[in-house]
């Protein structure tokens, strides 16, 4: 997410009144930072009342952070966007990025495998050993302890406060650009960043758009877009050469445009239009 370049792009455009301006988003993102999807979003907020975002194959990570400021969201048939996660620096390997829902993730299954010795196998021990109910515990607990601890001494406290510390943190982005939606329910932007960071298993989880659309956002098929076939166009011919492309959105004058809730003429954009 560069947010600097964005920024500068949009600097140099004219923009008409921000009641009369709409931003349409084409991206196609692994994710990134954060703190930079939050910026790039309150940007666009900032010279548009009307947000769309385009997602002709994925929007993950910070790229749903961003999809969250949006009034629509168009969606592929096979696009996704994902939970909202970090990427953290791995302190055993230097340049490696780690997702911090997976370093969560590998507490809580140290933790379900303690509980499951405890409680699975607790009972089977009991009855062998005629031991009372508090000393079957203590003894699987010490079990427990001897076999996970191994993995145990891996877990630094301190990355994992991190960790915690981070996805709240994206959480909190996700809350404050979902309440600059008009069309937004409060309880629905205090609701789904969490769930967003809480509910899915990995990084790289998929949510389709019915998943999305079951979630409670704006989702709709990219085919009910009016530049579909050039999106689609643009997405193709970036995979093919493999680049990165960063650049802003083209004005278009279009007539009898004059309200948020007006419906643009189906004009062309120029090439120049590329996702981010």
């Amino acid at each position: 997410m560069a947010f600097t370049k964005i920024a500068q792009s949009l600097k140099a455009a004219t923009f008409p009144e921000k009641d009369k301006t709409t931003v349409d988003l084409w991206l196609d993102s692994p994710g990134g930072s954060a703190r930079d999807a939050y910026k790039i979003a309150l940007l666009l907020r900032s010279i548009a009342c009307r947000i769309r975002v385009v997602i002709p194959d994925y929007a993950k990570s910070a790229g749903t952070l961003l999809s969250l400021v949006a009034d629509e969201i168009y969606m592929g048939p096979a696009a996704e966007l994902g939970p909202l996660d970090v990427q953290l620096d791995y302190e055993k390997n230097p340049g490696m990025r780690v997702s911090a829902l997976d370093r969560i993730g590998n507490l809580n299954e140290i933790t379900e495998a303690a509980r499951d010795i405890v409680l699975g196998l607790g009972g089977e021990v009991r009855h062998k050993t005629r031991l009372g109910r508090s000393e079957t515990v203590s003894v699987m607990a010490g079990l427990a302890s001897s076999l996970l601890s191994p993995l145990v001494s891996q877990v630094d406290p301190t990355i994992l406060h991190q960790s915690n510390r981070m996805l709240k943190e994206a959480a909190e982005y996700g809350k404050r650009l979902m309440l600059t939606r008009d069309d937004c329910p409060r309880d629905l932007a205090m609701s789904l960043p969490d769930r967003l960071t809480k509910d899915y298993p990995t990084h790289g989880y998929a949510i389709s758009l019915d998943e999305a659309a079951e979630l409670g956002l704006p989702v709709k098929p990219i085919q009910e877009y009016e530049f579909c076939e050039q999106v689609l166009a643009c997405h193709e011919e970036n995979q093919a050469s493999r680049t990165d492309v960063i650049e802003v959105l083209n004005v278009l004058e279009i007539q009898g445009h004059t309200a948020a809730n007006d419906e643009p003429a189906p004009v062309k954009p120029k090439r120049k239009k590329k996702s981010a």
